[in-house]
């Protein structure tokens, strides 16, 4: 697990959520953009991107050419206030690392294609047997299952 340059992370300690720690495994708006209100109310958010280019909102949209590490401004506005790590979730290692976060989280949120946690071997029943008490959200267009789930 290493850190990702670009992250910023100002919590202020008399913040509603300061006690809250929050795993964010989404991408791009509507994940990182709910695990952005609770990083703005204080909660400890940790944003789990993948090697090697990260949350593709990291290049999307208009950079500020003064700025050396490259990232967009649209970044800047939904990863702020996060702390983020590099873990590859289709490598055993990281999932134990993953795992090791969730036992010490309160809320995990993600937003991959309906069924992907399962794929990758972590689904609900996995993280629910690590950490009993984790709520996790899932963010999809037409929920996991049903006619419109793969939409």
């Amino acid at each position: 697990m290493t850190a990702r340059p670009g992250c910023v992370h100002n919590r202020r300690m008399t913040s509603p959520l300061a006690d809250l720690n929050v795993i964010d495994l989404s991408t791009v708006v509507a994940g990182p953009g709910c695990t952005r209100y609770l990083a703005d109310f204080g909660a400890t958010v940790i944003n789990v991107e993948r090697p090697p280019d990260g949350d593709t909102t990291r290049s999307m949209g208009f950079t500020d050419p003064d700025d050396p590490d490259g990232t967009s401004l649209f970044w800047k506005l939904i990863g702020r206030n996060k702390r983020c790590v590099v873990l590859d979730l289709k490598a055993p290692g990281d999932v134990d690392r993953l795992l090791r976060l969730v036992e010490g989280a309160h809320v995990l949120v993600e937003n991959l294609r309906p069924g992907g946690l399962e794929k990758l071997g972590i689904g609900p029943d996995v993280l629910l047997e690590r950490n009993p008490g984790l709520v996790i959200t899932r963010v999809t267009g037409f929920g996991q299952d049903g006619p419109y789930a793969g939409r």
